[in-house]
């Protein structure tokens, strides 16, 4: 098994996230009956360090603060995210029936991503048969710009829109196959958009190939990417075509489903 995810240190520790994740769970247990300085006695944690965590959480809509008792509650930025989460489990198992039919019938270890502005999140996956595969776990992330996903994501938006990210954050070089120059890279986006899935001929990692194709909702709006890897030696190119050919057809029944 061979893992497709780059390494990540385990060693980094950001203390103020941890208190600030205590200080979350003590107003939902609470319910509107904390304050500052009512937490700050419940966790030991300095005043001014709970002021700062809940201002900054009010700001972005995580915590309501009562104007007359200063009390606070959980915020609708909370609720949201809650619902993106539940959306993702609901497309997590709309597709995975169809992720598993693709890796039974090509051989390739089947991906769903979801993309932000950092890269892709691997939100399902449906493994390969075979002994030997490539494989990477849920949750894993890749770089924005690693192979087809991010082709297929990009082909969904305008021209414009293509652009300016490219322009933000410059196209890597993974192997020495990798399409770093902006103009073909923008012709290669177009491409995509046209013939409906995006391919990566060992772009990303030497010996690797792949193809994608988005999962939009009904008004066009990019959901996810639908990512089928494997081995250069075993999934060739009439390969690829009928897997492309097929996850279309998928991603056609799975944006009925989804709405």
């Amino acid at each position: 098994m061979i893992n497709m995810t780059p390494k990540a240190s385990n060693n980094y520790s950001a203390p103020m996230v941890y208190k600030s994740f205590a200080i979350l769970k003590e107003i939902a247990k609470a319910q509107g009956t904390l304050g500052v300085s009512d937490i700050s006695r419940l966790l030991n944690f300095n005043k001014s360090t709970v002021y700062g965590v809940t201002q900054a959480f009010v700001d972005l809509g995580v915590l309501r603060q009562d104007e007359s008792s200063k009390k606070f509650k959980l915020g609708p930025a909370l609720i949201q995210l809650s619902n993106q989460s539940l959306a993702s489990v609901s497309l997590r198992s709309i597709a995975r029936p169809y992720m598993k039919k693709l890796a039974h019938n090509f051989g390739g270890t089947v991906f769903l991503g979801r993309f932000d502005e950092h890269g892709m999140t691997i939100i399902e996956n449906a493994d390969s048969s075979l002994d030997l595969k490539i494989s990477a776990p849920i949750g894993a992330r890749l770089p924005f710009f690693a192979g087809s996903p991010a082709k297929s994501f990009l082909a969904s938006l305008d021209e414009y829109s293509q652009k300016r990210i490219i322009e933000e954050k410059g196209l890597p070089k993974f192997t020495e196959k990798t399409i770093d120059n902006v103009d073909e890279y923008l012709l290669e986006l177009q491409q995509v958009r046209k013939q409906g899935y995006a391919t990566d001929f060992e772009e990303y990692l030497h010996g690797v190939n792949a193809v994608s194709v988005a999962l939009l909702d009904k008004s066009g709006l990019f959901l996810a990417s639908i990512y089928i890897v494997g081995f250069s030696t075993s999934f060739t190119v009439d390969k690829i075509l009928l897997a492309a050919e097929a996850a279309k057809s998928f991603s056609k029944e799975i944006t009925e489903i989804v709405g």
